[in-house]
């Protein structure tokens, strides 16, 4: 496990919370979660899944800051997949938030879990 601090806006941490809203303390535990999701989904053909390189580089004026302990292998992977597109690995947590926010909405993670759910 690593622990590392990341600035995400204020509109991905109410994103990642989802409806409702998660109290302050489980939206790191669901900015994990997001990562993984967003890191699992490499291989589909889903949209919106690579990092759109039109958004502006400047950071929003109301960050939040939030520590996160990761696992090492993850955060590696987050990091390699980072790289390989070109942006920051804080920015690739971002934008792994948006993605988990979109699939929480679009109903699809409830998809994934019934199918785990069959396949044991």
């Amino acid at each position: 496990m690593r622990s590392v601090t990341v600035h995400l806006s204020g509109f991905a941490c109410e994103a990642v919370a989802g409806e409702g809203g998660a109290d302050r303390e489980r939206v790191p535990a669901r900015v994990i979660r997001a990562i993984r999701c967003y890191l699992n989904d490499r291989d589909s053909e889903e949209s919106g899944w690579f990092y759109p390189h039109f958004l502006p580089q400047e950071r929003p004026a109301e960050e939040i800051a939030l520590r996160l302990n990761v696992d090492d292998e993850l955060w590696s992977s987050l990091e390699e997949e980072a790289e390989r597109q070109h942006v920051s690995a804080e920015a690739m947590v971002e934008h792994a938030a948006f993605y988990f926010a979109a699939e929480m909405n679009a109903g699809r993670l409830t998809q994934r879990i019934l199918a785990d759910l069959d396949d044991e």
